[in-house]
């Protein structure tokens, strides 16, 4: 419906361009629109978008390889920053991996990446470990991770 904001839904292929010009924009190493069109054909690959008003405005990618979940990638275009957009696609991914038989989210993230890691602290992800020079440019990662049902009483 024209006028929403914050549809969530699965990113179409067509939308790919966009990503990697979100990417380009935001990661200093970004996926290729090649490489991006990869993954989204692989195995066990999902792709969730949040749109504005018919744009993408962000988008999680992630790979499901038995229990895990293993992170893609996950970014919020810049003039849509500030809405919570980043979190709430992780939060509402994780039905969807728990569909495809993943019991857990883990992932990578720039030391110097301040603001994704606070967003991933805020709902319930935590730090497990940190890889020496993890990044193509020599920056470290931390592990990042996320049990599904963490915190929930049965």
């Amino acid at each position: 419906m024209a006028g929403e904001r914050g549809l969530i839904g699965d990113l179409a292929f067509e939308e790919l361009g966009r990503v990697a010009e979100i990417e380009a924009s935001v990661f200093p190493e970004p996926l290729s629109l090649g490489e991006l069109e990869r993954l989204y054909r692989a195995p066990f690959v999902r792709y969730l978008a949040i749109r504005e008003e018919g744009r993408l405005a962000a988008y999680f990618g992630f790979q499901v390889f038995g229990p895990t979940a293993h992170v893609i990638s996950n970014a919020t275009d810049p003039a849509y920053r500030q809405r919570g957009y980043g979190g709430r696609i992780l939060q509402e991914a994780e039905p969807v991996a728990r569909g495809m038989g993943a019991r857990w989210f883990q992932g990578e993230v720039r030391l110097s990446n301040e603001s994704q890691r606070r967003v991933l602290r805020r709902i319930g992800w935590r730090e497990i470990g940190r890889c020496a020079a993890f990044f193509g440019n020599g920056e470290d990662a931390y592990i990042v991770f996320r049990c599904f049902g963490e915190g929930e009483r049965p």
